[in-house]
């Protein structure tokens, strides 16, 4: 009796889906160039006699070495712009993350962390705004007599826009930057189009670049980093915002998307590039704007203790390509003043020490969480597969994550823990409520959709899953998203084409391949996906054929051989296996000798 065949599909799932590489995100520098910025030397560490005080609100949490009104002044400053922007339009978003905003009263203190973002010794930069992987950074230095809440406002935009997935061209985002910065912030009204006089005097002073080339400058390029480009950026933003900002956001929202700069112009504004030019020249006076945000709460700034600073500096400067050295001896020096330093010792994972010397520090909690959760959580999302000994590990993050959850932790970050945690479970159920409710208050979080796509996919909720690749990825302007999305697809349905075939269930499984053969847009890896498909609709065939060659043994045995000798012409008739062939046909001679 023949036994039946059977198959593992091995399914090259990234080329099956996209031609991209995966790759996870780089630490993002000022430019946004994910440049390598190792320090020329040991960057100083904050003087051990200078008192530091930290601020938080919802949005911002702000550690500075400034006097205690200046830090109450720029925080509410932040605050209120940045509601009146959320009110006046939905492309500047909350931040899943309050934005860390490092104030230094002394430049010698601020100097190292400009020239290391800049990448050039002596910056002469008075902020800088880095979006990473913890979120948003700000440095500003207050070393000055002069308005430095400026440069916090600056930077304040720059951390709003980068909230979304979409980005502006440069001379928007930093014109929008400068046009904001200069605002005046009264009792939750923020009058912006106030005339900066330094970008006035500049434009007089030199003609323009023509703003073809203004359009095209880029981060990487040396004109991206002249006053003259700030200040054009400025002046651009401005007579662009005299329209209003309902015209102005229609723009910048098809700018950003694709439009070129002189079709959107044309749409929203009847003008040519060269009409805006001509009517810039003759623009001299800037038109306010008043947006309404929500007056600012008042907050008392407490003492920050030294080993906590020297830990919030080192936690940046781990998510700085090329700074990994100076974090850790950051993260060293912080333990030579407190040894049980907890979320220094999570930093360096001392996970079971920073637990024990903070059992009620939720952000102790979940680090340790996250850890063992490893790529499942975090920018590898949509790449994990269970391995053994990883049950044990999830369950642990899972009981760290409801612990924090119970002493006051961020619930979305900690429900997405808990609900990745059940990836390695048969029962997804539970993992799926957290991970709905975790996206309802991070739904910029990526990794927890990923998570959740995965297992809608697994429970055979379709409609469910197609409905969240359709809001959270289909549109997706980062290439990475798109890409993870569409392998967690078919890594899914190659787990359950693997699981029909081992079950005998080929024909169901050849049509779940060519099922991806179809969304496949390589030509190489859809002919691959075609083959499988088609191999297996032939071992079905085969399977059959075995199936019927053993029932006619099973006549033959019984006596009846004219039954079996018909069932065998049938089978020889349409069997394409040669082996089958060869036995049928040996079976069938060997049953007329009988007769």
């Amino acid at each position: 009796m023949q036994k039946l065949a059977t198959v593992l599909i091995l399914l090259l799932a990234v080329p099956s889906v996209a031609q991209d590489v995966y790759v996870p995100p780089v630490p993002i520098g000022i430019a946004g160039d994910g440049q390598v910025r190792k320090p020329e030397g040991p960057i100083p560490f904050p003087a051990p006699d200078r008192r530091w005080v930290r601020l938080r609100s919802a949005r911002f949490d702000v550690i500075s070495s400034a006097n205690d009104i200046r830090t109450r002044n720029i925080a509410a400053d932040l605050d209120t712009l940045a509601s009146a922007l959320m009110r006046a339009n939905p492309r500047f978003a909350p931040a899943a993350t309050p934005a860390t905003v490092f104030v230094f009263e002394k430049r010698r203190e601020s100097q190292p962390y400009f020239d290391l973002l800049f990448a050039r010794q002596n910056a002469r930069a008075t902020g800088a705004y880095v979006r990473h992987g913890g979120g948003g950074t700000m440095f500003v230095d207050a070393s000055s007599r002069g308005r430095f809440e400026r440069t916090a406002m600056h930077e304040l935009i720059h951390d709003l826009l980068r909230q979304q997935d979409v980005m502006p061209p440069l001379w928007l985002e930093e014109g929008l930057a400068e046009y904001f910065s200069n605002s005046e912030v009264r009792k939750g009204r923020v009058t912006a189009g106030v005339p900066i006089k330094e970008h006035q005097a500049l434009l007089r002073q030199k003609p323009p670049m023509p703003l073809a080339q203004l359009f095209a400058v880029t981060p990487d390029s040396p004109a991206g980093a002249s006053t003259a480009f700030y200040a054009q950026s400025w002046a651009a933003v401005d007579y662009l915002m005299a329209s209003g900002p309902d015209q102005f956001f229609a723009f910048l929202r098809d700018v950003e998307t694709g439009t070129p700069v002189a079709g959107a112009l044309r749409t929203h504004y009847k003008q040519s590039v060269s009409d805006m030019e001509h009517a810039m020249r003759r623009q001299s006076l800037t038109r306010l704007q008043l947006f309404e945000g929500t007056p600012s709460v008042a907050a008392s700034a407490t003492p920050l203790d030294r080993a906590t600073l020297l830990f919030e500096l080192g936690s940046f400067l781990s998510h700085v390509a090329g700074a990994e050295a100076e974090s850790q001896r950051h993260y060293r020096e912080a333990l030579s003043v407190d040894p049980q330093h907890a979320r220094t010792l999570a930093a360096i994972g001392e996970y079971e020490r920073a637990v024990a010397a903070a059992p009620n520090d939720p952000e102790v909690h979940l680090l340790y969480a996250e850890s063992l959760l490893s790529t499942a959580i975090g920018v590898f999302a949509g790449t994990f597969t269970p391995t053994e000994g990883d049950a044990e590990k999830f369950r642990k993050a899972r009981a760290l994550a409801e612990h924090a959850l119970s002493i006051g932790a961020e619930e979305a970050r900690a429900r997405g823990i808990a609900g990745t945690s059940h990836l390695v479970e048969p029962d997804l159920a539970p993992g799926i409520a957290q991970l709905e409710r975790a996206l309802t208050r991070a739904p910029q979080r990526t990794d927890f959709a990923l998570n959740l796509y995965a297992m809608y996919l697994r429970t055979g909720a379709r409609d469910k899953a197609d409905a969240l690749f359709a809001s959270a990825f289909e549109h997706a302007r980062d290439k990475q998203t798109i890409f993870a999305a569409r392998n967690v697809y078919v890594t899914v349905e190659t787990e359950r084409a693997n699981a029909l075939a081992q079950s005998g269930k080929l024909e169901e499984a050849a049509a779940i391949v060519h099922d991806l053969a179809a969304k496949t847009t390589d030509a190489m890896s859809r002919r691959e996906l075609e083959i499988q498909a088609a191999n297996l609709l032939a071992i079905a065939a085969t399977n059959r054929d075995i199936q019927t060659y053993n029932r006619a043994i099973e006549l033959a045995n019984k006596g009846k051989n004219r039954e079996a000798v018909a069932i065998l012409d049938e089978l020889l008739a349409t069997a394409k296996d040669a082996a089958v062939i060869a036995d049928a046909t040996k079976l069938r001679a060997d049953l007329r000798k009988r007769r």
